[in-house]
């Protein structure tokens, strides 16, 4: 039995209850505080996190800036394609959606299958999709599909110029030329398109969706005159085919200010096309080493990317050198054998059987190896 009196008891118990109330209230107290500190002081972070677990963010390509000639003409432009992917959680017939994807993308049962059932948050099915193929998925209102409009790079003039302008990826991104030099002010700026999904990752139709717009990229005006192009392009095949060259190169620079009116490379390639080998070449066979070697080959620009003698470029600044010096006058004779002898080299002039007497304006001219006549 106890010592303690029933009135003592009370008083413990009472005590008791007042401890245990008082840890109640500051546990409360507490957690009211922190509420208060995670609704009112970190409401801002924790709604950017609710809002990044909702929203489902799809990428929008940018217009990418055009490229003009000195003349106004469009020689690069933009095309109008879809971009097709794929959401898991949201596709209710599995099977039809495989079934159109690769009737109308033309791709194997294999390759949309794996993509389907993967389980992301969104998976790309195929990208550069003609729009009117991207119109006729969406018409079949597929539950899951997506089909977003995007652009794909367009050359109106197939090959002319190609190694000056260069090309773009998969990506729009530049890869040669032009279009990796001005990347920056080409590309712009892409946009994106939000929308409320539930906890299952459904998107929520009434919450619509958020668009953010793309930045079209900057337009690039260079001084190249397509025309001049164009005709320096049809001598340098002709030149091509009548000396059987490998290749044949055309430069034609405005005197006055340097700037480059026409570079031609002849054989060109296809802009449209620049992943194309040569008819020669067989596919099947060659290795993706050999591939990227060949496809190197077809792209460089030999006007700025290879060494050659100057030759008759170069004699107006000998000519020049030699008046200004007074080494040779305009008066002076010559005799041009056909070759000079440059210590044990034999060089030869253009004329096998040489020009024979003549002056220094004719000797210039002509290009000839000669021989002073006093």
């Amino acid at each position: 039995m106890t010592d303690e009196t029933p009135h003592q008891q009370k008083t413990y118990h009472r005590s008791k209850t007042v401890v245990i109330m008082f840890l109640c209230v500051a546990a409360f107290a507490v957690l009211m505080g922190r509420l208060v500190y995670l609704m009112v002081f970190q409401s801002e972070y924790y709604t950017m996190k609710a809002k990044e677990l909702h929203e489902r963010e799809r990428s929008i390509k940018a217009a990418r800036g055009r490229i003009i000639d000195a003349n106004g003409k469009i020689l690069a432009d933009n095309k109008t394609v879809c971009t097709i992917s794929v959401i898991h959680s949201q596709i209710t017939d599995k099977e039809e959606v495989i079934a159109v994807l690769c009737r109308e993308l033309g791709l194997s049962d294999e390759y949309v299958r794996k993509r389907v059932e993967k389980i992301s948050s969104i998976e790309k099915i195929k990208s550069n999709v003609d729009k009117s193929i991207g119109d006729r998925i969406r018409e079949c209102d597929l539950a899951g599909v997506k089909v977003d409009e995007d652009y794909k790079r367009y050359y109106p003039y197939d090959s002319l110029g190609s190694k000056v302008l260069g090309f773009t990826g998969g990506d729009n991104q530049g890869i040669i030329g032009l279009e990796v030099i001005y990347e920056t002010y080409l590309q712009g700026e892409a946009g994106t398109i939000l929308t409320v999904t539930d906890a299952k990752g459904v998107e929520v139709a009434e919450a619509g969706e958020e668009r953010v717009e793309p930045v079209e990229g900057r337009d690039l005006y260079i001084s190249m005159d397509m025309n001049i192009q164009s005709y320096a392009t049809q001598l340098a095949l002709q030149t091509m085919e009548t000396k059987a060259a490998d290749s044949v190169s055309i430069l034609v620079m405005n005197p006055q200010n340097g700037e480059i009116l026409a570079m031609v490379n002849v054989p060109e390639f296809n802009l449209n096309d620049p992943y194309a080998l040569p008819d020669t070449v067989d596919e099947k066979t060659v290795s993706e080493e050999k591939r990227q070697e060949i496809l190197n080959g077809i792209w460089r620009n030999g006007c700025i990317n290879d060494t050659y003698e100057p030759g008759s470029t170069f004699k107006i600044i000998t000519a020049a050198a030699g008046l200004e010096s007074g080494a040779v006058k305009t008066t002076d004779t010559f005799n041009c054998p056909g070759y000079i002898m440059v210590e044990d080299r034999r060089i030869r002039c253009h004329k096998v059987g040489g020009h024979g007497a003549e002056d220094f304006v004719q000797a210039t001219m002509n290009s000839c190896k000669q021989k002073v006549v006093y």
